[in-house]
């Protein structure tokens, strides 16, 4: 699973340090896009929705701290790091309500940096599939409940056997497929239904 990122810094050396020294490939993540200021960064954020984003916290037109008020207020729940020079250390507080998951002191340690992005990234991707597995798991759930509920009104319907509303059909094992299914009523079923026990 390929993860989008986000560069943010006012730096352009920093900006192509972070690209060209990071191993964003063997990482698999992708670039989305750099920013220099807060402002820049939330066009990117709402146009690509990054997964990760390391950023600035000092930057002219919108800051850091800023930025990120601004990303978790349109819903963006993306993994941030801070970047931050030592006289700007004051500023943590402020951010840790914004649920930022790590601090990287500049000068920037890239190996140290790059350790910090590989284990964010694992631990989005542990999520992401544990919250696909859970929406499988809901929709399978949603499915058979469905079929049950169409089931017990064809039974009710048929005064406790839905055989003589049906003209075509398949029952075999747990389900079977309601073909032309006619209940009187201006045939309520659509054509290839599927039906549980």
């Amino acid at each position: 699973m390929r993860l989008k990122a986000l560069l943010v810094d006012d730096e352009i050396n920093i900006l192509k340090n972070l690209q060209a020294v990071i191993p964003w490939e063997e990482l698999r993540v992708d670039v989305a896009g750099t920013a220099k200021n807060g402002e820049a960064a939330l066009a990117l954020a709402r146009e690509h929705s990054p997964e990760l984003i390391l950023c600035d916290i000092r930057m002219p037109v919108m800051d850091g701290i800023q930025f990120l008020e601004e990303l978790r207020e349109m819903g963006s729940d993306a993994e941030v790091i801070m970047m931050t020079g030592y006289q700007d250390f004051s500023y943590v507080r402020s951010v840790i309500r914004y649920e930022v998951k790590d601090y990287i002191l500049k000068p920037l340690d890239y190996d140290e940096l790059g350790q910090t992005i590989s284990r964010l990234a694992d631990g989005i991707r542990e999520r992401k599939a544990e919250q696909q597995s859970i929406q499988r798991e809901w929709h399978q759930v949603f499915h058979l409940a469905y079929e049950k509920v169409l089931y017990d009104v064809l039974m009710e319907v048929g005064g406790g056997s839905a055989k003589p509303f049906l003209k075509q059909h398949e029952l075999s094992g747990g389900g079977g497929v309601v073909r032309n299914a006619a209940c009187g009523r201006g045939g309520l079923f659509a054509e290839g239904t599927q039906l549980g026990r």
